[in-house]
């Protein structure tokens, strides 16, 4: 039987697969960084990727697993048979329609090429025509990874993007150029899609759109409204930044990178654990596990978020020395992004509950809540970046203030459609044993480092090091003065009285 604790057990399967896999987009990261530093082409590749990451969120990833995942359980529960041919319809109807949405779109941006007169932008279009065929393999290995998820098996869904970052990064140290970059995007994603292909599935026989597919046409299509409107702020997000400051997509795009860390290994984690117990809770007829599954994954999600929200403002300084004080990329460079991550830091709480409701919503095939709410925080933050961009002029941090607070929106929204009580003063008490540390390593790590920071790797290892033994030392002795259990269940431990 599906439990919280069994949740928490697929999750940390999940956060093992998921963990290699940041580490290993950390890795691409510094490399970027040290080969390309904070330069216009980088940061024109990055306002690329952001375009061709909208139509890979709209039809890939979250968006399609959300869809598949009721649907496929549904199919388990009559037989094995049955689900396997559904899987095998699904693809084949999925890899035929998204081959021709990638047509589409080639012709699309080469249109707009042809229209486009200023040079900056043609660079950006062309970067953007060499990613976006990685669409066909990000939608297959989404739908790879919903069925590795239903069946229990969560790591290698997780631990596939390695190879993505590894193709990356071999292409960033072997050929340093953002063109060949652009193009080795989509061999990353084909690594990654080949990791999870199930080759003893017979392709004979296999029914291109048929009923079984016209299933997931609903809730796909309300999720491509939904995430499509958040994925289309994203790319706002970036033309923004490229107006408030020509640099500004780079800042942005490391900053937002550490902020995902934790996102990636503890919100999506235990979202992508959640959604498949759920749906079943709920086929069952029993209401009262599925809100128990979903207030403990709330507890487990905000004792493991807060300690690193807190922490990416203690630790920023020598974290982000650390990772980008090297090669091409300046200390100007180094505050410029910590502006950023500080910024996006405020939002890492409520879009970790974000994606936990949203799950809820997706099992019980209401698909409406959450696309309101994605469009009305979508309205606000677009509203927020232009207020903050050229009224305030407050350059590229204007973009992470305006998705935290929108965040924020979202994550209230939702919670009141819920309407089930969560965590209470957990979250003030939480919040304290965390304030306290984070407070006191941040003026510690001030006297430390000075002004100008090292750019040795050896005295930005051991900042970085005896500072985060600072802090998270800090947060255990507050946390268990204060008694939080929730806490450390997290450790295998027990509270004392």
């Amino acid at each position: 039987m599906d439990t919280a604790q069994t949740v928490l057990k697929s999750a940390r399967h999940f956060f093992a697969g998921t963990l290699l896999s940041r580490l290993s987009g950390l890795v691409r990261d510094v490399a970027m960084a040290f080969s390309f530093g904070s330069s216009p082409e980088i940061a024109a590749f990055m306002v690329a990727y952001r375009l061709a990451y909208l139509f890979r969120r709209l039809i890939g990833e979250g968006n399609l697993q959300a869809g598949f995942t009721p649907a496929f359980e549904a199919a388990r529960i009559k037989s094995p048979e049955e689900a396997a041919t559904f899987y095998r319809d699904i693809t084949a109807s999925l890899g035929v329609g998204v081959l021709g949405i990638v047509l589409l779109l080639e012709a699309l941006f080469w249109a707009l090429r042809q229209t486009a007169s200023d040079p900056a932008w043609l660079e950006i279009l062309d970067l953007s025509m060499w990613m976006i065929p990685g669409l066909f393999f990000i939608s297959l290995y989404a739908l790879n990874a919903a069925v590795l998820q239903c069946q229990k098996r969560y790591f290698f869904p997780a631990v596939a993007p390695v190879a993505f970052n590894l193709v990356w990064i071999l292409a960033t140290l072997c050929i340093p150029s953002v063109p060949f970059l652009a193009m080795a995007v989509t061999g990353a994603l084909a690594a990654q899609w080949l990791v999870t292909v199930d080759w003893s599935i017979s392709w004979r026989g296999a029914r291109l759109f048929q009923d079984n597919f016209r299933t997931l046409l609903k809730p796909l299509w309300l999720g491509v409204i939904g995430i499509g409107a958040v994925q289309v702020n994203s790319a706002v997000d970036a033309l923004f930044a490229r107006v408030a400051d020509v640099a500004g997509p780079t800042f942005l795009w490391y900053a937002i990178r550490i902020e995902q860390l934790p996102l990636a290994l503890f919100g999506i984690a235990l979202s992508g654990a959640l959604l498949p117990p759920l749906t079943r809770a709920l086929q069952q007829g029993d209401p009262g596990r599925f809100g128990s599954l979903l207030e403990g994954a709330f507890r487990s999600s905000t004792a493991l978020i807060l300690p690193c929200m807190f922490g990416l403002f203690a630790l920023g300084v020598p974290g982000l020395n650390l990772l980008y004080g090297h090669g091409h990329f300046d200390q100007s460079s180094i505050f410029e992004t910590l502006d950023c991550l500080w910024g996006y830091a405020w939002g890492l709480l409520p879009s970790v509950w974000v994606l936990l409701l949203a799950a809820s919503f997706y099992a019980e095939k209401s698909y409406h809540t959450p696309m309101r709410a994605s469009l009305l925080s979508v309205a606000l933050n677009i509203a927020l970046n232009a207020l903050f961009v050229f009224a305030f002029q407050w350059g590229a941090v204007s973009i992470a203030l305006a998705t935290s607070i929108s965040a924020w929106f979202n994550a209230v929204y939702l919670l009141r459609a819920v309407k089930q009580p969560v965590l209470g003063s957990f979250v003030v008490k939480m919040g304290v044993a965390c304030a306290v540390p984070a407070v006191a390593t941040f003026f510690v790590a001030q006297a430390w480092m000075g002004e100008t920071l090292s750019r040795s790797v050896g005295e930005q290892l051991v900042q970085f090091v005896a500072l985060s033994a600072l802090y998270g030392g800090g947060v255990v002795a507050c946390a268990w003065g204060l008694k939080l259990q929730e806490f450390f269940d997290l450790l295998g431990r027990r509270v004392r009285g």
